[in-house]
């Protein structure tokens, strides 16, 4: 099957790549990213975008929410999303609860979410005074994320939490219901960093030890780390900025390469409205990532995890949007598209006698190239994997034509 899907923009032309093979259903293959794109309140919900080479990614669904804020929450609004493949390739979201709009001290919980298939949550809010009046002076319970703790055979939900306004923020955790709908166990300080502000916290298993990144506050806000052995005490202070910029950054997030001993950390530069990647492979000594990255969309504070082939394909298939074919901004002409199953055939204007078609992943790798002439230009499909492709086509007269197909 072939869908037509929207895009918006005109399109660089690139180098040949061959056509790619065929890959297992359950490989990881790409990579998805939750996140959110700002502090109006239409920007706080959860949205997903995927990648072929975990630089380059594209929104699904039009970069439109994929989850309900108002559905989900007490406030009405979502953060700082962190996704987390389960032991038994289920998967768990947990996210900030607050309309910034509100005030940064407005918030008083999180939200947790389950899924079978990445696509269908069940979630409940959970609110920290209410649920535990030891804490009821809390006034800002931020950026939760989610673990499993092998010992004890529990899902462990870590966050921020300031408790009132001549307090510091700490990180602190509480073990989640079997159920995945609650919190059962009272939260319990995690670290503290030197009596001052800490937030962001992102806890990696690499080795026989526990990697806790979080954002420093105050002058200098960068990403800094702790390790232990333990997961839940313990840590100790790696006294480094880890970022590879004198700018403030936050809501850092690490994750593996595929196939790889490589981990990217990647952080928001808040005041810039831009993303950036270092690389490390022992997670303490990173530099800066010699790929460029790119989005179409503004990312704020979120995860990235790596998805199947079998999983990309579900993604695509509920939120790949579908529309019309785009014109070119360039000569605002559409090019009429007649599909067979195997040879996708683009007429052509009859003043359009020869010029080239490129076949192009997520990942900006041209997997097929042909040369055309005469009026109609047929495109071998067979040989392609399913998946969101470009369709560009160059000639004398029509300079970087582009739509977007999805083969499945």
């Amino acid at each position: 099957m072939l869908r037509l899907i929207k895009f918006p923009a005109v399109f660089m032309f690139l180098p040949f790549f061959s056509v790619l093979p065929s890959l297992a259903d359950d490989a990881f293959t790409a990579y998805l990213f939750a996140y959110f794109t700002g502090n109006n309140k239409s920007q706080e919900a959860i949205r997903f975008a995927i990648s072929d080479d975990a630089h380059n990614f594209e929104a699904l669904n039009n970069n439109n929410p994929v989850i309900s804020s108002q559905e989900i929450s007490s406030t009405g609004g979502v953060r700082d999303p962190h996704i987390l493949r389960g032991e038994n390739n289920d998967y768990y979201m947990v996210a900030t609860d607050m309309v910034s709009a509100n005030g940064w001290a407005s918030n008083r919980g999180l939200v947790m979410l389950r899924s079978t298939n990445l696509i269908d949550w069940t979630s409940s809010a959970v609110n920290i005074p209410k649920t535990f009046p030891t804490y009821s002076s809390a006034d800002r319970v931020w950026a939760p994320q989610v673990i499993y703790d092998q010992e004890v055979g529990k899902y462990m939900v870590y966050f921020a939490m300031r408790l009132g306004p001549n307090s510091t923020d700490k990180i602190y955790y509480s073990y989640a219901d079997s159920t995945f709908t609650k919190l059962e166990t009272s939260p319990k300080l995690l670290y503290e960093y030197n009596n001052k502000a800490a937030i962001d916290a992102d806890i990696v298993y690499k080795d026989g030890t526990y990697h806790l990144f979080f954002k420093t506050e105050g002058s200098g806000n960068g990403i800094k780390s702790a390790t232990s052995k333990k997961l839940t005490e313990g840590y100790v202070l790696y006294d480094k900025y880890l970022q590879v910029t004198d700018a403030a950054v936050e809501g850092s997030c690490v994750f593996p390469l595929i196939d790889s001993d490589t981990f990217i950390l990647m952080y928001d530069v808040y005041n810039s409205g831009k993303y950036e990647f270092a690389i490390s492979t022992d997670l303490k000594n990173f530099k800066k990532d010699p790929k460029p990255i790119s989005f179409d969309f503004t990312p704020r504070h979120g995860t990235v995890i790596p998805i199947t082939e079998k999983e990309k394909k579900a993604l695509l298939a509920k939120w790949g949007p579908v529309e019309t074919l785009s014109k070119s901004s360039i000569n605002h002409r559409e090019k009429k598209i007649r599909w067979n199953g195997k040879t996708l055939e683009l007429s052509l204007g009859t003043s359009e006698s020869a010029g080239i078609v490129s076949v192009v992943n997520l990942c900006g790798k041209e997997v097929h190239r042909q040369a055309f002439s005469g009026s109609v230009a047929g495109i071998q499909m067979s040989n392609i994997p399913p998946g969101v492709y470009h369709i560009t086509l160059t000639s004398a007269i029509t300079r970087h034509w582009c739509t977007r197909i999805m083969l499945r």
